[in-house]
C-alpha cells in the first residue's frame, strides 16, 4: 500500500478479507482520504492521547456494558476506539435501501404471522420454522398491533464479506440495542475531533431520534402521552444505554415493578397515584414482559400487560411477539418472501445460512457441515462447528441423528470472515475485523435508517475475523461510524425549537415510587459513606500522631467504643493497642479502607451507595454522576506507617468527592419530590448516625458530669464536622454539656441531631399528600413530636450520672429519637413506598437497623 501516513506504516489487510481502508487495487479508498490525512496531522502521540482523554470521558460519564457471569458483577467500562469508519455516500445510499427494505419486509411478515398467516397456507414460509422459535408467542395469534406495525425500531448487524458485499449476519427485531451506545459514541468522538468532523461533512444522527419519538407519540392518539422505557434493571448488560434514551427522548425509565394494569389498562406508580401509561418502548424480552400470559417465571414484567396489548390500550414497541422474524433460520426464506410481499429482489442479502427443516437444505448442510455452525433455533451459540459438537465432541453422531429427525429445530450458517478496518493503538493504526449494526426506525414519513450506527471490532489484532469473535460480552472495542455526504449536512438537533411553542410550567415531577425509593436509599448510603469515611479518617489521624489532642491510647479507646460492637476489628487488635502494640488494629483498620471482600468495610458500603445511584441513573446530572463515580478507593498494600499516610489522603479525598455531591444535588436539583426523598434520606441517616455516635462516645460518661476525656470529647467532634464550631465558641475548653449542647439541640449547627429533625419537619411539609396514607400525615406528627421534645431539653440536664457511670437521661433521650427515625422510616415505606415490589440485597449496613422496615431497606439498593 502506497500511502505516507506514519500512521499507517505497516499497515495491511488481514489475510483472506477485505478492509475497509484499503481497497482490492492496494490504495487508499477516496472517501477514507479526508479522514486519514486529519488523523495524520494529528499525529500518532496526540491521536493517542485524544484515546485516552475519550476512555476518561467515558468513565467520567459512567457509560458501561455489564458484563454477565463476571464474578464480581461489575459493570466494565464502554470500549471505545478514536478512529471512525468511514462510509462512502453511495454505498450508504444502497446500505440504506437495502435495510429499509428488510424493515419494511420483516414487519410485513410479523404482521402474516400474527394475522391472517397466508404465508403458512402457501407453504411460502414453513409454520413449522415459526413453532419451532420461542419468540412466537400464541397469545398475540390475531391481536393488532397499534397502526399495523411491529417493528418501531430494526437493527441489522452487518459484515462486509470477502467479495466486497455487505451481507447480514443477524437481524435484531425483538428490542434492539446499541442506538443509545452510538448517539454517545458520535457526542465524544466529535468532541474529540471537531475539526474533523466538520471538515468531512459528517451526517447527522438527531432527526433519526427525533422522527422515531414522533412517531411513537402518534400512534398513541393522545395529544401529550405518557410514555415509559421498560428496562430489566440494572443487572441488564445495556442498562446505561436504557437510562441514557429514556432521558434523551423524555421518557421516564421504569421497571416491572413501576407498573400495574387495572381493568385492561397500564398504569405508572407514582407518588400520587396511578397514572395511565400510552406507551412503552420495552428494552426487554417478550416473554418477560408478562408472568400471566407469557414466561411464568419472569420477575420482570407486568402481569395483565398481554391482556391490555390486546384491548389496545397500550402502544408497545416493539410490538411483543416480535423477535419471532429475527430468527436466522428464516434468512433463506427471505429472497421469496420479498418477491411476494413487496414485489421486489432482496437489495440486502443474508450471510449464507440454512433450515434444516427443509429436507433440501439439510442435506446442503450435512454435505457442508465441515465449514459450518449449527445452532438450535432461538439460540446464537452453536452445538456444532466445523463438523464437531462444540465441547461434546462424543456426541457428534448423536447430533446428526438428531438433525436428520428433528430438523426444523435448528439452522446453521458459514461464518465466513469480515472484513478489516483501522484501529489506534499506541499511536499507529492497525486492522481489526469488524461488524457494523445498522438501526431503522418507523417515522412519520416511513422508515427511516440512521445515518451511522454502531462498529464493533475485535478487541485485538490477529483475532479470528468472525461475527462470534465479535462480541461486546467478550471484549470488543466499539468505534463511531461516520457517514458521509457529498452536499451540505443538515444541522437538525432533537432540542431544535418546534412551530408550536410550549406552554411554560412549574410543576413538580411527579416521579415513580420505585425512583423515589431509590433515591431515598441513595441519600441514606451516601451519608452513611460518609459517616464510616469520617470515623476511619478521625482514628488513623489519632494513630498517626498528627493530632494535638490524642495519642495512640486515646485511638484505641474510641476504636472499642466505634468499631468493635459492629464487628468491624477484633476486640483483641483493639486491647492489644491500648498495651501499645498497634501493627493489628492498623492491619484491621487497611482491611477496613481496601479490602473489598471485608463485608464490614468500606468498599462494599460504596458500591451500596453506587448501585443505590445506578438504579436512578435517569435522574442524576452529568457532573453528580461524575462525582459519585470518584467514590472509589486505590487499592494500597505495604507497611503500617506507609498505610497510616496513604489512607488519610484516601479518606480525605473521599470526603471532598462526597461533599462535591451534596453540594451539586443541593445547588443543582430541582425542589421536587426527588430532591425531597434524597435529601429526606440524608437526614434521617446522619441523625442516626449522631445518635449512634453520641451513645457510643457520651452516654456511658466517666465519674462526673464534667469528666469526659477531652481527647474523646475532641473525636467526638471531630466525627461529627464539629470541631472548628466548637472551638470557636469555647476557646478549646472541652466539657460533655457544651459538646452535648451543640451536637442534639443546637439547630443552627447543620451536623446536629436537633437540625436534621427541624430539616426533616420542613420536608414534610413540602412532600405530595396525594393519597389516602399520605394524608393522614403520620410522618409529619412522629417529627413534629422529636422537635418538640429537643426545644425542651436543656444540655446540663443531660450530662447527669447514675451510680453506674452512664448518663441514663441522654441515653434515654438517644433510645427515643432512635425509636422515632425507625418509625418515620417505616411511615414513608408504607405511604411513598409501598407499591414498590421486589428488593435486591446489597452490602450489610455497617450501623445497627433501627426498625424491621429501616433493616430490610438498608440493604436494598441492587
Amino acid at each position: 500500500m502506497r500511502i505516507s501516513s506514519a500512521l499507517l506504516q505497516g499497515y495491511a489487510p488481514l489475510p483472506g478479507a477485505t478492509d475497509e481502508l484499503v481497497g482490492l487495487d492496494g490504495e487508499m479508498r477516496p472517501h477514507w482520504r479526508q479522514l486519514i490525512d486529519g488523523l495524520s496531522a494529528l499525529g500518532g502521540e496526540e491521536l493517542h492521547r485524544l484515546e485516552a482523554t475519550a476512555l476518561r470521558m467515558v468513565r467520567d460519564n459512567g457509560i458501561t456494558y455489564n458484563v454477565y457471569g463476571d464474578p464480581d458483577g461489575r459493570a466494565r467500562p464502554w470500549e471505545l476506539d478514536i478512529a471512525p469508519l468511514a462510509i462512502d455516500p453511495a454505498e450508504w445510499r444502497t446500505l440504506e435501501a437495502g435495510l429499509i427494505q428488510r424493515a419494511q419486509l420483516l414487519d410485513r411478515i410479523a404482521a402474516d404471522i400474527y394475522g391472517e398467516q397466508t404465508l403458512f397456507k402457501s407453504g411460502e414460509l414453513p409454520a413449522a420454522l415459526v413453532a419451532a422459535s420461542p419468540q412466537f408467542l400464541r397469545p398475540f395469534r390475531g391481536a393488532q398491533a397499534a397502526g399495523g406495525a411491529y417493528l418501531h425500531l430494526y437493527a441489522a448487524d452487518l459484515g462486509r464479506l470477502p467479495d466486497g458485499r455487505w451481507a447480514v449476519l443477524a437481524d435484531r427485531a425483538e428490542a434492539p440495542a446499541g442506538a443509545g451506545y452510538a448517539l454517545e459514541n458520535r457526542i465524544i468522538i466529535s468532541q474529540m475531533l471537531p475539526e474533523l468532523f466538520r471538515d468531512c461533512r459528517v451526517e447527522r444522527l438527531a432527526a433519526f431520534f427525533s422522527g422515531f419519538r414522533e412517531k411513537l407519540f402518534q400512534l398513541t392518539g393522545v395529544q401529550h402521552p405518557v410514555a415509559v422505557l421498560l428496562t430489566p434493571g440494572p443487572l441488564n448488560e445495556a442498562y446505561f444505554e436504557h437510562a441514557y434514551l429514556a432521558r434523551y427522548l423524555g421518557f421516564t425509565l421504569v421497571e416491572g415493578d413501576d407498573l400495574t394494569v387495572r381493568d385492561r389498562h397500564v398504569y405508572l406508580k407514582t407518588l400520587s397515584g396511578a397514572k395511565k401509561v400510552d406507551l412503552i418502548l420495552r428494552r426487554q424480552d417478550s416473554d418477560f414482559c408478562d408472568p400471566l400470559e407469557l414466561r411464568s417465571d419472569s420477575a420482570l414484567g407486568v402481569p395483565g400487560l398481554t391482556e391490555a396489548v390486546r384491548a389496545g390500550n397500550v402502544v408497545v414497541a416493539n410490538a411483543l411477539g416480535s423477535g419471532v422474524v429475527e430468527t436466522r433460520a428464516m434468512m433463506p426464506f427471505l429472497p421469496g418472501l420479498a418477491r411476494r410481499l413487496l414485489g421486489e429482489d432482496l437489495k440486502l442479502p443474508s450471510v449464507e445460512t440454512y433450515w434444516c427443516g427443509d429436507p433440501r437444505q439439510r442435506d446442503a448442510v450435512e454435505g457442508a457441515r465441515k465449514r459450518l455452525a449449527i445452532a438450535e433455533i432461538g439460540r446464537f451459540a452453536p452445538l456444532m462447528r466445523n463438523g464437531r459438537a462444540v465441547g461434546r465432541p462424543a456426541e457428534a453422531g448423536m447430533f446428526e441423528d438428531r438433525l436428520r429427525l428433528q430438523g426444523a429445530r435448528y439452522w446453521a450458517e458459514a461464518p465466513g470472515r469480515l472484513s478489516s478496518t483501522p484501529v489506534e493503538e499506541r499511536g499507529r493504526l492497525e486492522p481489526r475485523a469488524v461488524t457494523l449494526r445498522c438501526f431503522v426506525a418507523l417515522t412519520p414519513d416511513g422508515y427511516r435508517a440512521m445515518p451511522g450506527g454502531l462498529a464493533r471490532v475485535a478487541e485485538r489484532a490477529g483475532a479470528a475475523a468472525s461475527m462470534q469473535a465479535i462480541s461486546l460480552q467478550s471484549g470488543a472495542v466499539s468505534k463511531d461510524v461516520w457517514v458521509l455526504s457529498d452536499g451540505e449536512v443538515s444541522p437538525f438537533s432533537l432540542l431544535k425549537p418546534r412551530e408550536t411553542r410550549l406552554e411554560p410550567r412549574r410543576t413538580q415531577d411527579d416521579i415513580a415510587s420505585r425512583a423515589a425509593d431509590n433515591l431515598f436509599w441513595l441519600g441514606r448510603y451516601t451519608e452513611r459513606a460518609e459517616d464510616f469515611v469520617r470515623t476511619l479518617r478521625a482514628l488513623f489521624t489519632r494513630l498517626g500522631e498528627v493530632s494535638g489532642f490524642a495519642g495512640d491510647a486515646s485511638a484505641a479507646d474510641a476504636a472499642i467504643r466505634l468499631l468493635v460492637p459492629m464487628e468491624q476489628i477484633s476486640k483483641s487488635a483493639a486491647e492489644m493497642a491500648a498495651g501499645g502494640e498497634f501493627v493489628q488494629l492498623v492491619t484491621e483498620m487497611h482491611s477496613l479502607v481496601y479490602e473489598p471482600k471485608n463485608a464490614h468495610g468500606l468498599q462494599p458500603l460504596l458500591k451500596s451507595t453506587a448501585r443505590a445511584a445506578w438504579r436512578v441513573r435517569d435522574r442524576l446530572s452529568a457532573d453528580a454522576w461524575r462525582a459519585l463515580n470518584g467514590l472509589t478507593v486505590p487499592e494500597r498494600k505495604g507497611e503500617p506507617d506507609a498505610v497510616l499516610s496513604f489512607a488519610r489522603g484516601d479518606l480525605d479525598e473521599l470526603i471532598r468527592t462526597m461533599a462535591a455531591f451534596a453540594g451539586l444535588a443541593n445547588e443543582n436539583m430541582t425542589r421536587g419530590a426527588g430532591w425531597l426523598f434524597l435529601d429526606v434520606g440524608r437526614r434521617i441517616e446522619r441523625a442516626v448516625n449522631t445518635t449512634w455516635l453520641i451513645e457510643a462516645m457520651l452516654a456511658e460518661g466517666g465519674d462526673g458530669p464534667e469528666d469526659e476525656s477531652p481527647d474523646n470529647l475532641a473525636l467526638t467532634l471531630d466525627i461529627a464536622d464539629s470541631f472548628m464550631t466548637y472551638r470557636a465558641r469555647y476557646m478549646g475548653v472541652f466539657e460533655t454539656a457544651p459538646v452535648i449542647d451543640l451536637l442534639v439541640l443546637d439547630e443552627t449547627n447543620p451536623r446536629s441531631i436537633a437540625h436534621q429533625i427541624a430539616t426533616l419537619k420542613a420536608r414534610a411539609a413540602a412532600l405530595p399528600r396525594a393519597t389516602p396514607a399520605q394524608s393522614r400525615g403520620r410522618d409529619k406528627e412522629i417529627v413534629e413530636a422529636m422537635h418538640g421534645r429537643l426545644r425542651t431539653i436543656d444540655a446540663r440536664a443531660l450530662t447527669d450520672i447514675d451510680a453506674k457511670g452512664g448518663r441514663p437521661a441522654l441515653r434515654t433521650l438517644i433510645g427515643l429519637i432512635q425509636d422515632r427515625l425507625g418509625d418515620l422510616s417505616n411511615e414513608y415505606s408504607e405511604s411513598y413506598f409501598r407499591l414498590v415490589g421486589r428488593r435486591v440485597a446489597g452490602a450489610a449496613p455497617r450501623h445497627r437497623p433501627i426498625a424491621v422496615a429501616d433493616a430490610a431497606n438498608a440493604a436494598k439498593a441492587d
